[in-house]
């Protein structure tokens, strides 16, 4: 069975599918353009964002070829999003059902594994080709046995044809086989028309290829290379930032590609060359998604000895947590750790490394494999094997390319961090989620890193280099990278989960002219933590255990006479600035976020359900075999959109059949019947929660009232299958929104359908779970009360931006009754609340909890959206919602009915006091009074409020005395709901 794509992957492969749709028939480059930039709009990208697209010269008479790039962090699953790419690009561009594909990697070892597993049964990336194009129905070949294919298998199978871009970048084509003539093409030549792009025979081939004759020159090249060019291959390119250049763009040009998709991790993102980025997946996807462990939790060691010690503990500690999940019922697992010798000429090489652990550690021969260009005890071994003893992996280069075991969890270089290129490779293996699926212990969601060296948030800095070079944000590196101190497991926290590791300062040499401004500095109230020593060379040792306030930093930053230290500083100091802001977030400090209760509805029979599509579907009674069976949008005779196997050199095939033969084609006889584009059709279209029978019933009286009303014939329908195809997609989207439409009108009216909610459908957002992707927030305002450490979603507005969401942003933040909130992300059902619409789901801007335990939901509108329909129906969603879980919604414009600005709406619609007389609370901590403390967990009821609510007198039953009564702080009570 094929593995289940994640979610970040199939919104990748949607936004593949929707560019191809929009740039069917693109005849320039600036209709792709327009095309990239809607995808990307769709994506909820602004405008101002979305660079211009670069066709790098892929336009000429035969149309516009779509080049774009999906870029995807290390431990993403590249290569399983580009066996589906393939199928995207055949159902929404080409329109072929059996496509040709050229399948380009770096080297020639990725190439081998590659193609092993594209041709192995039952490995995911041989499922997911199979998904598509049958069991028989794809063929999967070395380029160099591309003269194997024979003309009956083009248009019969799916065929991939995997190689090395190596293999065709080349200036002079007659060196090399892909271009060489070749007999066994001639059978496919026999037919083949004539296009002006052929490679001919020239003198030079007659050198280099003997048994071509004076003859030959001039003749069509029977060359692989030809056979591409006229079959138009879809290019899939893995690791493409090897391809930005214009000797591979002049290589690709040459086989004349249907499109080209790069699948990349660190795509070329400045210049002439820059990739087209149409889909860009963030390590915080990654992490939410399961795909990878996050944090790196370091820890820096003043020698090799104490970072390979501790490498080992932190090793047979996961070992322990391990066993544990196992015999809770979870997966097998043994952590395995890395270690990174120094070459033969270093002090720690591979076989002094092999004799420390062995001597001085204890470790037994056979738990040691040594993986090095020349020791490859790793190869044909089994990692996850239980019966595997392998538990420690010694290597100095780089691990064989493809090597991946999800095991690995410790890294321990004992290697410069900073010149050390084959660092970034051998992270990655220990970056890889066990099974795709978090574990139970906190400790082994983390990967694990040992360093030797002295300072810690130097080598931070460094290893946060390398994540950035594996594809990672500057933002996203930096909070991936936790230096930690001492020990690296802290006490067990909430529900046994282990305490966050604590950052270490971050240390500073400046030079001795700095002391009279650094001392002349009044630090000791604005920051304590500073510590700044003179040291015996005269100059000053600077400790931070806190981000410094704007004038210590500046004076710091002075202090530096060279502008290149001065900008390397302000990175550092950057940097740490970052981490400690997602560090003392409330998610990375355990602090839960209260659940959402979801909209749910109960059907006749008294049912609880969630008001999804479906649902409103049912309240609809929606039967789509009931359905009307007219499709006023099919033209099979316009050009617009054309599928490129229904165009000819840039021209509608069927106007130049009309012109050349005097026949419409479409009045010939087919041996297709019915019954088979009735299940084409049905292949393409099936949706789950639609029941074939139903498809089938409906697809038939469609096809009959095409014929019969419309005069279409079986033959016309069959050859404009695909166009048929998408004109049904968007009759069923309109029948079925409708049909939404009218099951939430039934929701929101009350009557025959009341809506409710339950404790069985709550939405929670996870600790460390906000799948957000660049551009994270980076302006001038530093929010105190964000759930999580970045910010999605959300833009600085500009100084002349008064009606902009961010404002909200900003007034909610700074609400006094406000406890935490999150930017809420959109199309993330799985990680945003949401709530029903007509059309979709509604993913309302901001969502906050309050200090009285209350639920604040807002919706922020500009001036020209917020009479809109659309508006107007989330306003009704969004206050019934409130209504019936007793918390608050807010549909927030710039300026309301009043005239309140969004900061006055916000106070009006939580009130000026957070919990009133006679509610009923719950102490979140221990509350001290005189002779004891009420314990946390414990109920009582508000007596008297103070201060608009800052303070309150409550009386609890666990207080001995008289009224029982204690005062308490906001911050120490929630109230709880009725």
């Amino acid at each position: 069975m094929a593995l289940t794509l994640k979610r970040y992957q199939r919104e990748a492969l949607a936004a593949l599918a929707r560019f191809f749709a929009l740039t069917r028939g693109a005849r320039d480059e600036a209709a792709l353009d327009a095309a990239f930039r809607q995808t990307l709009l769709e994506q909820e990208h602004t405008a101002e964002m979305i660079p211009p697209y670069l066709a790098q010269g892929f336009v000429s008479d035969d149309g516009a070829t779509p080049y774009v790039c999906v870029r995807i962090p290390t431990g993403g699953g590249k290569t399983l999003l580009g066996a589906h790419a393939l199928a995207a690009a055949a159902r929404h561009y080409t329109g072929q059902d059996r496509p040709l594909a050229l399948w380009l990697v770096p080297t020639n070892v990725i190439r081998q594994q590659t193609l092993s597993a594209l041709k192995t049964p039952g490995h995911p990336y041989r499922e997911a080709l199979e998904a598509h194009f049958g069991v028989d129905g794809v063929r999967v070949l070395d380029i160099a046995d591309s003269d194997q294919i024979r003309p009956q298998d083009v248009g019969a199978r799916a065929l991939v044809i995997v190689g090395t871009l190596q293999t065709l970048r080349v200036d002079d084509t007659s060196g090399r086989d892909v271009y060489a003539y070749k007999e066994a093409f001639e059978p496919h030549f026999e037919r083949a028309p004539e296009l002006p792009g052929f490679e001919r025979v020239s003198e030079r081939d007659l050198e280099v290829q003997p048994y071509l004759g004076r003859a030959d020159l001039g003749k069509v090249k029977r060359s692989f290379a030809n056979l591409m060019y006229w079959h138009r291959p879809v290019v899939i390119i893995d690791e493409a930032h090897n391809a930005r250049t214009p000797l591979s763009y002049d290589s690709f040009a040459r086989l004349r590609p249907a499109a080209l998709i790069e699948m990349t991790a660190t795509p070329v993102r400045q210049g002439r060359h820059r990739s087209n980025v149409l889909y860009h997946v963030s390590a915080e996807e990654l992490k939410a998604e399961e795909m990878i462990k996050l944090p790196i939790v370091l820890s820096a060691h003043p020698n090799w000895e104490e970072a390979v010690r501790d490498a080992l503990l932190t090793r047979t500690r996961l070992a322990e947590e391990a066993a544990r999940e196992l015999a809770a019922g979870g997966d097998y697992l043994r952590p395995i750790l890395l270690l990174q010798a120094e070459d033969k000429r270093g002090e720690m090489n591979v076989e002094r490394l092999r004799e420390h652990l062995i001597a001085q550690e204890n470790i037994a021969p056979e738990r040691i494999a040594v993986a090095t260009g020349t020791q490859r005890e790793l190869d044909g071994v089994n990692l996850f094997d239980p019966a595997c003893p392998v538990e420690v992996v010694i290597t100095v280069e780089a691990l064989k390319e493809g090597w991946d075991c999800s095991f690995a969890y410790v890294f321990c270089s004992l290697q410069n961090v900073g010149s050390s290129r084959d660092m970034e490779q051998l992270l990655g293996r220990v970056l890889r989620m066990p099974y795709a699926k978090r574990r139970r212990s906190e400790l082994l969601n983390r990967a694990y890193a040992h360093l030797a060296s002295a300072q810690s948030t130097r080598v931070a800095g460094e290893l946060a280099d390398r994540l950035v070079a594996m594809g990672f944000e500057e933002l996203e590196a930096v909070q991936a990278v936790f230096p930690t101190s001492l020990p690296l497991f802290g006490d067990a926290g909430v529900e046994g989960e282990p305490s966050p590791p604590a950052l270490p300062a971050l240390e500073l040499v400046l030079p001795a002219t700095a002391a009279a401004d650094l001392f002349a500095l009044d630090t000791g109230a604005a920051t304590p933590a500073l510590r700044i020593e003179t040291r015996p060379d005269g100059e000053l040792r600077v400790s931070l255990d806190q981000p410094p306030p704007p004038e210590l930093r500046a004076a710091l930053v002075a202090a530096l006479p060279e502008r290149k230290a001065r900008e390397a500083l302000t990175r550092e100091l950057d940097r740490f600035e970052l981490r400690h802001r997602t560090f003392a977030s409330p998610s990375q400090r355990g602090v839960d976020f209260r659940p959402l209760p979801l909209l749910c509805v109960r059907d006749a029979q008294g049912e609880l359900e969630l008001a999804e599509r479906e649902t409103l579907l049912d309240l609809a009674g929606f039967v789509l075999a009931d359905q009307p069976p007219e499709l006023p949008g099919f033209r099979p005779d316009e050009s617009p959109g054309a599928y490129l196997v229904d165009l000819d050199h840039g021209h509608l095939r069927i106007e130049q059949e009309r012109a050349a033969y005097a026949v419409n084609l479409d009045l010939v006889p087919t041996t297709v019947t019915e019954a088979d584009l009735l299940h084409w059709l049905d292949a393409r279209l099936r949706e789950p929660g639609t029941p074939q029978p139903q498809m089938l019933a409906w697809l038939g009286r469609v096809l009959r009232w095409l014929e019969r009303h419309e005069g279409h014939t079986l033959t016309a329908l069959v050859r404009h299958r695909n166009r048929l195809a998408d004109a049904l997609a968007d009759r069923l989207r309109v029948l079925r929104e409708n049909a939404q439409r009218q099951g939430l009108q039934r929701v929101l009216s009350g009557f025959e359908t009341p809506a409710c909610i339950s404790a069985e459908y709550v939405f929670v957002f996870g600790r460390g779970l906000y799948p957000a992707r660049p551009p994270y927030y980076t302006g001038r305002h530093r929010f105190a009360k964000h759930y999580y450490g970045v910010i999605g979603d959300l833009q600085e507005a500009g100084a002349r931006q008064t009606d902009h969401e961010y404002h909200c942003a900003v007034a909610l933040d700074e609400l006094p009754q406000l406890r935490h909130w999150v930017r809420n992300l959109p199309r993330f059902p799985e990680f945003s609340f949401w709530l029903p619409t007509a059309s979709d789901r509604f993913y309302p801007d901001f969502v906050a909890e309050l200090e009285d335990g209350r639920l604040l939901v807002v919706e922020y509108k500009g001036e020209g959206y917020k009479s809109a329909d659309d508006a107007i129906e989330k306003q009704r969603v969004g206050e019934l919602w409130a209504r019936l879980s007793g918390n608050l919604f807010l549909l927030a414009v710039e300026r309301d009915a009043q005239g309140r600005g969004v900061a006055e709406q916000l106070r009006a619609c939580v009130g000026s006091v957070a919990i009133a007389e006679h509610a009923r609370v719950v102490a979140l901590v221990d509350i001290a009074y005189d002779g004891g403390a009420v314990p946390a967990g414990s109920l009582g009821t508000v007596v008297s409020v103070y201060d608009e609510g800052t303070g309150y007198a409550v009386e609890f039953g666990a207080v001995a005395g008289a009224m029982g009564v204690v005062f308490a702080a906001a911050g120490a009570l929630q109230r709880v709901p009725s």
